[in-house]
């Protein structure tokens, strides 16, 4: 019995230092990445601002459907957590590779380093959080109870991120080209998710297609329980559950065969 015990408190203790080192990076990184930026963490929501900016100028010679709301809103509402997942998976291809000087020197969870990316991401989608909360009382949005379904989207959406994020690092960390593709494909990828449109807009012969996407349940989701004051969809959603199950079949054991050869090519 006594063995037990001393298992459980090693693993406790395991859990502590690894809850510690994501920190500890997660503000090494937030702090890093605004070190000489003129207008620091407001970048957090340039980004997704800058996105709203061009969307409605598409609208403007595109038939876009806002499904009755402002599409300032329809699209910001969308672009915070598709920013949140874009940002954390294109932190994660190159964590392993940057923080090789610390892998060279101490025996360390490699998992720590993706984990502590999509953290940092989260960190800037509250930042973003901010202004779209702001955008919802200058549309008098109504608080809903569907709301408290956010805190569940956010992890889901999170979950996703560093399922695809452990595979790009484990790739990335082998052949650099993975973190030069990876902003590239990130730009098709917010083409192909409901952000500047609703998904009822793509024809009916690409849905089954298009669904295979995890992120149209999610961004359906945030927009249903943010601005439609409605539970999401949950065959859209269990879809998406689904879906990143299986991301994370395939990524967690890529990447456990490939990390202890990290060291090696670092």
């Amino acid at each position: 019995m006594s063995g037990v015990y001393r298992h459980t408190a090693a693993e406790g203790r395991a859990a502590i230092h690894f809850r510690t080192l994501v920190g500890a990076l997660v503000v090494r990184e937030f702090k890093g990445q605004y070190r000489r930026s003129l207008l620091g963490p407001a970048w957090a929501f340039i980004q997704p601002l800058a996105y709203m900016v061009i969307f409605i100028f598409l609208r403007g010679v595109l038939d876009i459907s806002s499904e009755g709301a402002p599409y300032a809103l329809f699209t910001f509402c969308a672009l915070v957590p598709w920013t949140f997942f874009s940002n954390a998976i294109t932190r994660c291809a190159p964590s392993i590779y940057a923080n090789g000087a610390i892998l060279k020197k101490i025996s360390i969870a490699r998992e720590v380093f993706p984990v502590a990316a999509v953290f940092t991401s989260l960190l800037d989608l509250a930042i973003a959080s901010v202004i779209l909360t702001g955008m919802m009382i200058w549309y008098a949005v109504p608080l809903s109870i569907h709301m408290l379904w956010l805190p569940v989207l956010i992890t889901l959406t999170g979950l996703l991120a560093l399922g695809f994020g452990l595979a790009a690092a484990a790739i990335g960390t082998f052949k650099r080209d993975v973190m030069f593709a990876i902003p590239f494909a990130m730009q098709f990828w917010l083409l192909a998710t409901p952000v500047m449109y609703p998904a009822s807009q793509v024809p009916e012969r690409w849905r089954a297609f298009y669904d295979l996407n995890p992120m149209v349940g999610l961004i359906d989701a945030f927009r249903a329980v943010l601005i439609r004051a409605e539970a999401p969809d949950l065959t859209s959603l269990g879809a998406s559950v689904a879906l990143t199950a299986l991301v994370w079949a395939l990524a967690w054991p890529l990447f456990r065969s490939v990390s202890n050869y990290f060291a090696d090519v670092l």
